[in-house]
């Protein structure tokens, strides 16, 4: 009787602390930015918080959809703990709230394989005769946002490379989340090109939902090596962020459970799909939307090219009159000189004819030295021939006579 009231006391006890346990778990939440939609941001990030209420049990975490534009809010308003987006939102979301990277993320591709690295594919239909990134000037062209790391700014670096200005060039249009209606727009003919992040193509193949030989993807050749069509550079996967604000000890709990999660038993029952590792650099990301905060800075206005032809006529009309009244005017003066009055001047050194006209603009003895690089003599010297030649007895007269 007294054996089965000591285990019934532990049982009770057992499930009491249970119960406290659970009644005192706090709650970490983690936001995920939502480029495919809320739905699909908790269908395929579900694996990485069960993973996480497992093997970090005293804490209760909870996956937060976020945007581009919400994100900022969110994150003042102290809803978030971490956050896990693209390099480029993490870099300008880091300037003025201040985080850390705890892991980088290796995601499966298409193939199965594991990659930290990832790029842009720009695509067009498969007959919309588009084949290379200079074929996109004067053609609409589809985003979600300006600030769209693999959605926009990769793809726009690519385009600056070869001489293509999407803002200038193009009719450029953002439509905003789900990324999946930028390939939808294409392949409806609502737009001629369309810029996704890479691998969105082959997810999209993968759920039956296109046929990827309806489209052709653009400077495809720019990398042999990675798993996934790309059309742009590679850059590091999305790093896995904690806030400033985030308590020490659950940072430390998530960063170890993430660093030892692989391909764990627990990992994998969860199905938690990516791996993580220790941070990686993010130098080009950085490098990469200083470039195009530049570009925003300083835009290229869109009338340059009118400007610049409207000047370059106006140039060209002022040079072609100087040059028309300077033959006028050697014709003229060959005219005076033929007169039988104006022979004297026809008679004149090249040296008197300069002094003549330094005579005529009153430069003084001395200046007319300095502007010829003779001794004031020598100006005396050409003045008395000139004087004796028109018969002139002051300069005056010699001007009057001369012209």
């Amino acid at each position: 009787m007294i054996r089965f009231l000591i285990v019934g006391c532990l049982a009770w006890v057992v499930a009491s602390f249970g119960a406290f346990a659970q009644a005192t778990q706090s709650d970490a939440r983690i936001g995920v930015l939502a480029y495919r939609g809320s739905d699909n941001v908790q269908r395929n990030w579900s694996g990485l918080r069960d993973y996480l209420n497992e093997v970090v049990p005293e804490w209760s975490f909870e996956i937060v959809p976020m945007t581009l534009s919400s994100a900022g809010d969110q994150i003042q308003s102290g809803q978030l703990d971490f956050i896990i987006t693209n390099p480029g939102h993490f870099v300008t979301l880091n300037r003025t709230h201040r985080m850390s990277v705890v892991a980088s993320r290796s995601q499966q591709k298409s193939d199965g394989s594991y990659s930290s690295e990832f790029g842009s594919a720009i695509i067009a239909r498969k007959e919309s005769g588009i084949e290379s990134l200079k074929d996109v000037a004067g053609k609409t062209v589809v985003a979600i946002d300006q600030n769209a790391f693999g959605g926009f700014q990769l793809a726009w670096y690519e385009f600056e490379r070869a001489g293509v200005d999407l803002f200038r060039d193009t009719k450029l249009e953002f439509v905003g989340f789900p990324m999946d209606q930028i390939v939808t727009r294409v392949l409806s003919n609502e737009a001629d090109v369309g810029i996704v992040r890479s691998g969105l193509i082959e997810a999209l193949a993968k759920e039956g939902r296109i046929e990827t030989g309806a489209l052709t993807v653009l400077n495809s050749n720019v990398t042999y090596s990675h798993p996934d069509v790309v059309s742009t550079g590679l850059y590091p996967e999305w790093p896995f962020a904690a806030l400033a604000s985030t308590e020490p000890g659950l940072k430390n709990s998530v960063t170890i459970a993430l660093l030892q999660a692989g391909e764990s038993a627990t990992a994998t029952s969860n199905g938690m799909a990516d791996r993580w590792s220790a941070p990686i650099p993010y130098h080009g990301a950085v490098e990469l939307t200083d470039a195009f905060q530049r570009r925003l800075d300083h835009p290229a206005d869109k009338h340059t090219g009118w400007a610049l032809a409207l000047w370059g006529w106006i140039l060209g009309a002022v040079i072609f009159a100087v040059v028309a009244w300077r033959r006028w005017s050697l014709v003229a003066q060959a005219k005076k000189d033929q007169d039988p009055e104006n022979a004297e001047v026809a008679n004149l050194t090249s040296r008197e004819r300069q002094i003549l006209d330094l005579v005529a603009h009153g430069l003084s003895t001395k200046e007319m030295a300095v502007e010829l690089g003779i001794s004031p003599k020598t100006v005396e010297f050409h003045r008395a021939n000139l004087l004796r030649k028109f018969g002139a007895r002051t300069s005056s007269q010699l001007v009057a006579m001369a012209t």
